[in-house]
């Protein structure tokens, strides 16, 4: 992640919260069916661990739209799917083995799983010890109302003057006072800025029309878009982009080349853009 992002900002996101039960509501959980083997296994051992399946590091800690466990207590999320389309591509059932975040990588190198899928930015201090097949970006993002988007067009001067909340100690933190002190150098109002990482009580005052804007990961504001029925749209594309990607041993050449024509083909086939969109990712898209 970058530098002002915490490794695990997403975790101050609650799931479903009873706090928006005005207008935040129905969440779901629902994953597309992507879980059967699309054909003949294409990797087997020693590239896999396990004849037939393809064993995926997931968080235990994880958040929407990621990876979390709902309310069932079942994991879900984009990168679930994503992780049972390479599976299904490969010929292969995904079988998720789950631990804290940072045991992601030593649960990878004690041949535990074949590969991580769990919202894993592609850093060079992690390219060091792990190969990675990048299927997605990361980013910062601007939630407005779809009734009152006060002419936002992004990071920008469109945001001078207005009322905004930002996640504690984030890009979106950073980027929007670094944009303040532009607005006032260039004789404009400085930006309104309350900070607040309660995604749900923000985007309801965004929604109330008591703030003008709310900046967070774009994979956040997302999964509210599309999962809560919150009444918003994202002002501009995302930006401070990194990428994630999906991390097998630095000794599994096979799989790590196998990972990477299967992502190729369910872009191709069109798989990748539809899990996307399920998710609220598709601006997110490794492909822009």
């Amino acid at each position: 992640m970058p530098a002002t992002l915490p490794t695990r900002a997403l975790t101050r996101l609650a799931v479903c919260t009873a706090a928006l039960a005005v207008t935040l509501t129905g969440c779901s959980s629902q994953s597309t069916d992507t879980a059967a083997p699309t054909g003949p296994a294409k990797v087997a051992p020693p590239a896999i661990l396990q004849a037939g399946t393809l064993k995926v590091c997931a968080p235990n800690d994880g958040t929407p739209p990621s990876v979390y466990l709902d309310e069932t207590g079942a994991l879900v999320g984009s990168e679930v799917d994503l992780a049972k389309a390479i599976a299904a591509q490969l010929g292969l059932k995904a079988d998720f083995v789950q631990s804290a975040f940072p045991a992601l990588i030593p649960t990878l190198q004690a041949k535990q799983c074949d590969v991580i899928m769990a919202a894993l930015y592609i850093k060079p201090e992690r390219e060091k010890v792990v190969d990675f097949v990048p299927y997605l970006y990361s980013g910062t993002g601007i939630a407005v109302s779809k009734d009152h988007p006060a002419a936002i067009t992004g990071m920008d001067d469109s945001l001078c003057g207005k009322k905004v909340i930002v996640a504690i100690a984030t890009t979106a933190e950073e980027r929007t006072v670094e944009q303040s002190g532009a607005c006032t150098a260039s004789g404009k109002p400085e930006i309104d800025i309350t900070r607040n990482s309660h995604a749900d009580v923000a985007l309801q005052q965004v929604q109330n029309g008591q703030v003008d804007a709310y900046l967070d990961t774009a994979e956040t504001l997302g999964y509210f878009a599309t999962k809560t029925g919150a009444q918003i749209q994202m002002a501009g594309k995302p930006f401070g982009t990194i990428k994630i990607g999906a991390a097998t041993r630095k000794d599994d050449s096979a799989l790590h080349t196998a990972i990477a024509a299967a992502l190729g083909e369910l872009e191709a086939n069109g798989t990748y853009a539809k899990i996307l969109h399920t998710w609220g990712q598709t601006d997110l898209d490794i492909r822009k």
